[in-house]
């Protein structure tokens, strides 16, 4: 018979943590401002990844994968599907640490080629009964040269585990015009630190949000940095959650003629339309993530995986909660994905329970692997 007392024992940590976290620590930080506690946790994130030994602790009490979720997409390895989405740790400050807490691999930024110090604050509110939070950032970032010399120096302490996308977007002060040459200068100097670059065309909290994915604007992004991707380094495209079928159809296009090798569907949501904000928060500018864009979120993503004839993979991200949230995303077509959201939400032991759920869901619907389950309800959207 199998020794099942680590497991039991890992469960019980796990479960613990999830409790502290939520009847305890949660509560205290909610009656604190949005962005305070933010940039309060990120710092002490920041100290607990210098410690080589806590990251080690954490990866052990944390981490879940199984062969069911493990996966070889566009020459990298993915020990587990669940990715940190950017906007959480948009200035690097752990980076070396998302791999602990059970992420397959973590997106930093978005960061832009100039120095920007983001919209002025408040600019961050949380939904909490609606499981959400309203964004309107502004993209604040040191700049590309500033990010790249601060994730040098973090690559030195010691290996990191998992990943890393580096979301790059156009600088703000930057006309839609200059775009591709903004984007240009970012990719010249954050590729080379990056498994993967994502270029974000989609970041609601800033203005003509929507104008680079119209493909006039975005042919030429897409033209210019895979001329200068010499080393093939996966590029995946985020799009935004408020696009109709005509915008995905000339993004689909556009996608394979310059063979990009994922999408991430999708973006924070501008659009308030059905989405029952409460009253108080109507007048908030900026996107809207979690649980309110989901449905949205797996729309695109199956339309996506109907229209794409495998040309891309997809990635999805909007509403990931729990296991069945992920399968969802995963049956309408995506094959990795992404949160951010949930982690504020939920706490530190969230992945490894997520990734726990969708093993177990996989291997109740008879999947050996998750690629079987991947667009197999597509056609229901």
């Amino acid at each position: 018979m199998a020794n099942t007392g680590p497991v039991r024992g890992h469960l019980a940590l796990t479960g613990l943590a999830k409790m502290f976290y939520k009847q305890i620590i949660r509560p205290i930080l909610f009656t604190l401002p949005a962005e305070t506690v933010h940039d309060l946790v990120m710092f002490s994130l920041s100290l607990v990844e210098k410690s080589k030994s806590l990251n080690d602790l954490i990866f052990k009490l944390l981490n879940f994968t199984s062969p069911r979720l493990r996966q070889n997409k566009f020459g990298l390895y993915f020990r587990t599907p669940i990715g940190l989405a950017a906007g959480l740790d948009k200035k690097a400050a752990a980076p070396l640490l998302w791999s602990a807490f059970d992420f397959g691999w973590a997106e930093l930024g978005s960061f832009t080629y100039q120095d920007h110090p983001g919209n002025t604050k408040p600019r961050l509110w949380r939904l909490i009964k609606e499981q959400g939070i309203i964004v309107h950032s502004g993209l604040p970032n040191k700049g590309a040269a500033a990010i790249a010399k601060k994730l040098a120096s973090k690559r030195k302490r010691y290996s990191k585990r998992g990943l890393w996308s580096i979301s790059i977007a156009k600088s703000p002060n930057v006309s839609l015009q200059q775009a591709a040459d903004d984007y240009a200068q970012s990719f010249k100097i954050l590729e080379p630190l990056a498994d993967i670059i994502t270029i974000n065309l989609s970041c609601p909290n800033v203005s003509d949000f929507k104008g680079l994915q119209k493909p006039t604007l975005l042919e030429p992004i897409l033209a210019r940095l895979t001329n200068l991707n010499k080393n093939n380094k996966p590029l995946c495209l985020k799009i935004g959650n408020d696009l109709n079928h005509a915008e995905l159809d000339g993004i689909i296009t556009l996608v394979k003629k310059y063979h990009i090798s994922a999408v991430i569907a999708a973006n924070l949501s501008k659009n308030r339309e059905n989405l029952n904000l409460p009253e108080k928060f109507k007048d908030k500018p900026g996107g809207v993530s979690g649980k309110l864009i989901s449905a949205r979120a797996n729309k695109i993503i199956a339309y996506l995986y109907k229209n794409s004839e495998g040309a891309f993979e997809i990635i999805g991200c909007g509403g990931i909660f729990n296991g069945q949230d992920a399968f969802n995303k995963i049956k309408a077509g995506a094959s990795l994905l992404q949160l951010a959201t949930a982690f504020i939400f939920e706490g530190p032991a969230l992945i490894k329970k997520i990734n726990r759920e969708l093993d177990a869901l996989l291997q109740k619907n008879n999947f050996k692997h998750i690629s079987e389950a991947v667009g197999i309800e597509a056609s229901q959207y």
